[in-house]
């Protein structure tokens, strides 16, 4: 067919169309390029062709208008196969919260997806049925496993070709092109809405003997009710107490922690198998909440090796202990810090406490930092290391960071960086005396593999948590971390202000700030509300009367007031008008990496914030001559 005859058969659709149409029909506008635009009547206002143009006027006096040369089709029916989803899923890989993958069921256009965890935003993985479609939610493009929502209401999601639009309603009487495919309806049904109570653990020891010992097993039997959210189990268990002078008594009738070691590996509560668990006290007035709030900023900006948190009541022999958190112990091993050959690798726990046998710690030659080796257990453990070979490479590191050399061939930055920032937002002030500081190295005979910072452990003194009075999330929230008034704080401070972390902190707390600090904040209320039947039995037996209603809205604006003064503080540090390269200074190397980002569009070579020499919020040849005149003007 010519083009005239083409754009003769097109005018004559139009006119047909223009002169009977449906009163709730839609036109679909197939351009020459493939693009799918759809107009329905409910939308518009008015649509015209004139002079080899059509243009359709929405509600709200928008107009759409485009050439009759671009068109290759008109019709009132969708004559395209639409793009569906073939699976929907939340795997607990990306969800830290979710303990199993939770697998959508896909019915017409309904996704119907049970989850077992606590917390409402989530991760979806899931695949199309053509590799070139795509899903969308309110217009944004949707990337598996990576693109996180909150799903406390249905959420509907759009899956179609990229450049396919229609035309929309919005509030406030708008309208807008939002992207066109088939639409689905995600809803998502949280066990934890249903519960009535958090799980019960039963221990019951054999003969009914107390534990009154953190070094000597007693054998049990454990018995788990996953209260309609986890899984239940029962078996055999050794148990014993664990904890420090302030959190462990020999008194049997006291909240105490302990220390649970199963035969074989399990999976209590659905979480990854592992022989050893700890059931967590939080015998501190208030802190309650302490130790999931901080494993949940800990997952969400990335550290190494997160806990989980599951609030459970916790019963010995028949009598109530009180409300407790069943964790993974932190370790060498496949449910906390999991490595392929444990045989080279060392974990250390920096630690006032100095509570390891003499064979199993050491203090560092600068500043005699007290170290307790975690793995190997020397006695136990298979192990190629020797205590010589640990203490030489940890004390040249040590060394390194505390005469201000740049030490980052002995560590891993970039988790260094995050288990700073972890510690720093909710002020876990027990890492600069230090106390619970752990970091490994998986193999310490290859001098290129590094230390990593982590697991973030040992949380209920943060949060501004004040002695005197018992209170978290009131005091403090914009203290300096890094001056806080302990000995040990060089330590910390050389780790922070070496190498480039300030640089790194800076990135991942521009990624922070948004989603994930909303996600923190909303995981208070979340927990509580979880967690609130077991609270309540606490107080009920007379172990804390805390309001915990009033502290998970005291916690979400404490750790948004901190988030907001770190972030602040490090910008001001870090963004330096000019430094494109972020190496500190302003040289012509930095004129030449802007101008190549102009011309190639590659995000990764500068560092956007100090690129924008005018602060307008765009990257462009005004900033180029900004840095030039800079630049002149330095020399």
């Amino acid at each position: 067919m010519s083009r005239s005859l083409h754009l003769f058969f097109l005018v004559f659709v139009v006119s047909v169309l223009f002169h009977a149409h449906d009163v709730n029909a839609t036109t679909y506008v197939t351009f020459n390029d493939g693009r799918l635009y759809v107009f329905p009547d409910t939308c518009l206002q008015l649509m015209t062709q004139e002079e080899g143009r059509i243009s359709f006027t929405a509600k709200d006096g928008t107009v759409y208008a485009y050439s009759m040369a671009s068109i290759a089709s008109i019709e009132e029916q969708l004559s395209k196969e639409l793009p569906t989803f073939t699976s929907y899923k939340f795997n607990n890989k990306y969800n830290y919260q979710v303990i199993s993958d939770a697998v959508g069921t896909i019915t017409d256009d309904m996704v119907n997806v049970t989850v077992a965890g606590i917390g409402k935003r989530l991760t979806s993985s899931f695949t199309l049925s053509d590799e070139n479609a795509r899903a969308y939610v309110d217009g944004k493009e949707q990337e598996s496993k990576v693109s996180r929502l909150r799903f406390d209401n249905n959420r509907t999601y759009v899956v179609g070709y990229p450049g396919d639009m229609i035309l929309s309603a919005l509030p406030l009487g708008k309208y807008s092109m939002l992207p066109f495919g088939r639409t689905y309806t995600v809803n998502v049904d949280y066990l934890t809405d249903h519960s009535t109570s958090v799980p019960r653990i039963d221990i019951n020891t054999v003969g009914g003997v107390n534990i009154t010992s953190k070094i000597e097993y007693v054998d049990a039997e454990i018995i788990i009710d996953g209260a309609g959210v986890f899984p239940s189990m029962t078996d055999s268990v050794k148990i014993r107490g664990r904890g420090n002078t302030t959190t462990w008594s020999s008194n049997p009738d006291s909240k105490n922690p302990y220390r649970l070691k199963f035969a074989s590996k399990v999976k209590p509560l659905g979480l990854t198998k592992g022989k050893n668990w700890v059931l967590l006290a939080n015998k501190a007035k208030g802190s309650m909440m302490t130790n999931a709030i901080g494993m949940k900023a800990a997952s969400l900006i990335g550290t190494p090796a997160v806990n989980h948190m599951i609030p459970v009541d916790l019963y010995i022999n028949g009598t109530y202990k009180g409300s407790y958190n069943f964790t993974e112990k932190v370790g060498l091993s496949n449910n906390s810090v999991d490595l392929e050959d444990e045989t080279t690798a060392v974990l250390l726990e920096l630690d006032k406490y100095y509570d390891e046998a003499e064979t199993q710690k050491f203090k560092t030659l600068s500043n005699s930092i007290p170290v307790n080796i975690k793995h190997p257990k020397f006695d136990e453990d298979s192990t190629l290391l020797t205590m010589t070979l640990i203490k030489n490479r940890f004390n040249q590191f040590v060394t390194c960071v505390l005469t201000g050399n740049d030490f980052s061939k002995y560590v891993d930055m970039d988790y260094l960086a995050r288990y700073l920032m972890a510690n720093e937002i909710i002020l876990n002030t027990e890492i600069i005396h230090p106390k619970s500081l752990f970091c490994y190295n998986a193999n310490l005979l290859d001098d290129s593999s590094k230390f990593c910072f982590g697991p973030v452990w040992d949380l209920d003194w943060a949060y501004g948590y004040n002695t005197t009075n018992a209170t978290y999330y009131v005091h403090n929230a914009t203290a300096d971390f890094y001056n806080w008034p302990l000995a040990q704080r060089y330590f910390i401070r050389g780790l922070r202000y070496g190498a480039d972390t300030g640089q790194r902190l800076f990135s991942l707390w521009k990624d922070f700030m948004g989603d994930k600090l909303d996600e923190l904040c909303e995981f208070c209320q979340d927990y509580y509300r979880y967690a609130a039947p077991s609270f309540a039995n606490n107080k009920a037996a007379g172990l804390d009367n805390t309001n915990y209603a009033a502290q998970a809205v005291q916690a979400a604006q404490w750790l948004r007031q901190r988030a907001n003064y770190i972030y602040e503080k490090v910008k001001a540090e870090c963004v330096f008008a000019g430094d494109v390269d972020g190496d500190g200074k302003i040289s012509i190397a930095d004129v030449t990496l802007l101008i190549n980002y102009l011309l190639s569009g590659d995000v990764d070579s500068i560092n956007m914030d100090n690129s924008d020499m005018d602060g307008d919020g765009d990257i462009d040849i005004n900033d180029v001559t900004s840095l030039i005149n800079n630049l002149l003007s330095e020399n």
